[in-house]
């Protein structure tokens, strides 16, 4: 039973984690087209949104990643 317990742990990070990749990137750049379509500056906006939307992608994983490693020890073995 715990062993299921962990493959379902693990699928729900990974699936967390490419979830924070991929809609930041994705929202920004709808974001910026919407944008260059309105104000007719065509790519523009979709650079400068792209750009916004992987920087804040990479921010998140640095936020998850930080906060996993401050788990404290005890805990990191309880989940292992």
């Amino acid at each position: 039973m715990k062993k299921s317990a962990d493959i379902l742990k693990l699928f729900s990070l990974i699936t967390q984690l490419g979830l924070m990749m991929v809609l930041p990137i994705a929202g920004c750049i709808w974001f910026g087209n919407f944008l260059d379509q309105k104000i007719h500056t065509s790519p523009l906006f979709l650079a400068i949104f792209t750009v916004l939307g992987i920087l804040s992608a990479f921010r998140n994983l640095f936020v998850v990643a930080k906060k996993a490693l401050k788990q404290p020890d005890s805990q990191r073995r309880k989940d292992e």
